[in-house]
């Protein structure tokens, strides 16, 4: 019985091995898969990749939880997309698709996504004092214990975003130097009502592995043919750059 295909980082990396593409130890989920440093007119640019595998003959998935943020990074990044067999890493077929290639693609899925956003943005501002009082009480002043129960760890700092800790910061009756010694009027609790209900929404406002169907591929990027993958790559790439310079 032969085992279902499912995208690896075998094949992601065989893609990158025939491609003469480069990877970064420190990249995360929400990073590139791979980038390419060329030089083009004199300056050097390192180009984006993200790498799509599925079975010969198949439509390539998008992944998990898929948002406007990934959406919004990939219109900006190169493409490939490789055909493979079974327990194969060698690839039968290889797509490039340039940003200009994958722009209708990119630009139908966000519209797919866009009454999910209007939702988020507009639901969370109907939230009201009745609603408060169901979640937190009717207080005069509200406690850090009071908003944590609600906000969990939503307001801590966080210095990767720049972010300081909310706690302290929206702390309107009483700032102190500890969180828990903090409290708040009942507009700052119902601004941390619609915080949470903002951030629970928009993890909400995504799509789970959406296809990017094979037909577009084949009709909106060009092949990239074997052996010389790296080399023919790399053309595709320059003609792409060619046809629309890349902004400064």
């Amino acid at each position: 019985m032969t085992t279902p295909f499912n995208q690896d980082d075998l094949r992601e990396r065989a893609m990158v091995s025939v491609l003469n593409l480069e990877q970064r130890s420190d990249r995360g989920r929400q990073d590139e898969d791979a980038h390419l440093d060329i030089d083009w007119h004199g300056r050097r640019l390192r180009l984006l990749f993200e790498l799509k595998s599925a079975a010969v003959d198949g439509d390539f998935g998008t992944g998990r939880d898929t948002g406007i943020g990934q959406l919004r990074r990939w219109a900006n990044m190169h493409f490939v997309f490789g055909w493979f067999a079974p327990r194969d890493n060698v690839p039968k077929r290889l797509w490039y698709g340039s940003p200009a290639m994958m722009r209708e693609w990119n630009r139908q899925e966000q519209a797919y996504l866009a009454p999910d956003l209007a939702l988020t943005s507009l639901l969370p501002d109907l939230a009201d004092k009745d609603i408060l009082n169901q979640l937190l009480g009717h207080k005069d002043v509200y406690t850090y214990d009071d908003l944590h129960a609600l906000m969990k760890d939503h307001w801590n700092a966080k210095s990767a975003l720049g972010l300081p800790n909310r706690y302290i910061t929206n702390a309107d009756v009483r700032r102190a130097a500890k969180p828990a010694d903090c409290l708040y009027s009942p507009e700052v609790a119902m601004q941390a009502v619609r915080d949470r209900a903002h951030y629970l929404l928009a993890r909400g406002s995504t799509v789970n592995n959406r296809k990017i169907s094979r037909l577009y591929v084949m009709s909106r990027c060009q092949e990239i043919t074997g052996p010389q993958w790296a080399l023919n790559l790399h053309r595709a790439v320059m003609a792409a750059l060619e046809a629309e310079p890349p902004r400064r």
